[in-house]
């Protein structure tokens, strides 16, 4: 009985033909990168607190096991996150004015970081952002 009740809850595995194909994006040159201009989301709300912290609010929908034991009546949640110091400067030049080249000038600048550590730190937190579709990228112009 206990495998019967396991199996309930299980999702099921989408065979081949029931998965929806992914769209590939072709890849870019470091260099395309580099010259990008990350943009927010402008779907996404945040405030700017007066110490210069940002907080974003994610519109959480309630999960299946929520749905179920509270009917429709389940509405959606908000959920925080605040950034570091560090974040919240990245954040706020993710106006669509700067490139990705400026905005690891800045942070070496700004916090004494060498290029390679700003570079390296800042590409990772903005494919997070980028994941999780808080920030898009704005590719310059092919000459």
């Amino acid at each position: 009985m206990g495998r019967d009740v396991v199996r309930l809850f299980r999702r099921k595995e989408k065979s081949d033909k029931e998965q929806k194909p992914r769209v590939q994006q072709p890849p870019i040159s470091k260099r395309e990168l580099l010259s990008a201009k990350p943009i927010r989301n402008p779907m996404i709300e945040w405030d700017k607190e007066e110490d210069g912290t940002v907080i974003i609010y994610l519109k959480v929908a309630p999960s299946r096991v929520e749905r179920f034991f509270m009917g429709r009546a389940s509405e959606e949640r908000v959920k925080r996150i605040v950034l570091d110091e560090v974040g919240s400067f990245v954040w706020n030049l993710c106006d669509g004015q700067h490139t990705v080249n400026d905005i690891i000038e800045a942070l070496s600048e700004k916090y004494k970081l060498r290029r390679i550590e700003a570079e390296r730190s800042l590409l990772e937190f903005l494919k997070m952002l980028s994941q999780r579709m808080l920030v898009g990228f704005l590719l310059s112009e092919k000459k």
